[in-house]
């Protein structure tokens, strides 16, 4: 736990937050700024019942999937707070929900927009429903996916520290998967990776995640293919609210498949492939159950 700092009438220099992310003074500008905030919306934290983490790789859709969640009138789901960090910086329970809620707001407020499909920036704004507030919070989470696996493989006390730190909730993660042929593409089109660096990332997450079930539970996590999320909408956007104890309306559900595209983007026709490389990943395809029916061609 931080050492306690006084408060003051004012937030501690407001006109510098967007410069400091990532510096320590941020990270007491957060402290202070979420402790207060939390203590003030206490009733508001008072009936959240479960607290949701995203496991996944990148480029998988979680941003989308989690922007649809965040639509229902229980649910905040934060993109890429990045929750694990203050956490493990000694944040409490009620600080860490506060600023999921308070991301969500501020993501709302921008109408959801994110880059996509090409380097396009997109809105995964779902109109007349209920991001970036709530009728009664039951669910806050965070779809901050490929960086949740990293920092919870790397540091193996940080899990019990969720736990703890989330007592009394029930901690639940969404692991959301791709085919992997889109994965690696996407992360060599977008980030510059080679295909070599590319494909070792993504099969270290999966090891990873592997890794992670065992110890979290598989009672606990819900896995969702990208792919379903597009081609079923309803029922999978449904059986994700089920899991996390909520249930979705014909209309949300409505709205939700409304916002997506007719087909999920297909980048693997984007990068020429080798032989030797396309086998390579096929053999990677063979040794992890969760891709089990994922192929090129499919």
């Amino acid at each position: 736990m931080p050492t306690e700092l006084p408060v003051g009438d004012k937030r501690p220099f407001p006109h510098l937050r967007h410069r400091l992310r990532g510096t320590a003074l941020h990270r007491w500008y957060r402290f202070l700024q979420s402790r207060r905030a939390a203590r003030a919306e206490r009733g508001l934290l008072a009936t959240v019942e479960t607290y949701c983490l995203f496991l996944g790789h990148a480029r998988s859709g979680h941003s989308i999937l989690g922007a649809l969640l965040d639509a229902h009138p229980e649910m905040a789901i934060s993109d890429e707070l990045d929750a694990t960090a203050y956490i493990h910086a000694g944040f409490s329970r009620d600080q860490v929900l506060w600023l999921s809620i308070k991301v969500t707001r501020d993501q709302a407020a921008r109408l959801r927009r994110k880059r996509g499909r090409g380097g396009k920036i997109y809105s995964y704004h779902v109109p007349n429903q209920w991001q970036g507030r709530a009728t009664s919070l039951k669910v806050v989470g965070d779809s901050n996916a490929g960086g949740t696996v990293r920092a919870l493989a790397e540091d193996p006390e940080l899990l019990p520290r969720l736990e703890a730190t989330m007592a009394g909730l029930e901690l639940r993660l969404v692991h959301v998967a791709r085919n992997p042929f889109d994965n690696i593409s996407t992360m060599m089109l977008r980030s510059g990776r080679s295909f070599e660096s590319a494909s070792d990332r993504y099969f270290e997450n999966w090891r990873m995640i592997d890794a992670l079930t065992d110890r979290i539970g598989r009672d606990r996590i819900h896995t969702v293919r990208h792919e379903a999320l597009v081609s079923e909408p309803r029922a999978t956007i449904s059986a994700v609210c089920r899991f996390l104890g909520v249930e979705g309306s014909d209309a949300y559900l409505e709205a939700c498949a409304a916002v997506l595209f007719d087909s999920p983007a297909r980048s693997r026709h984007q990068v020429e492939w080798s032989a030797a490389q396309r086998a390579r990943i096929e053999a990677g395809i063979s040794e992890v159950e969760g891709l089990r029916g994922y192929s090129f061609e499919s």
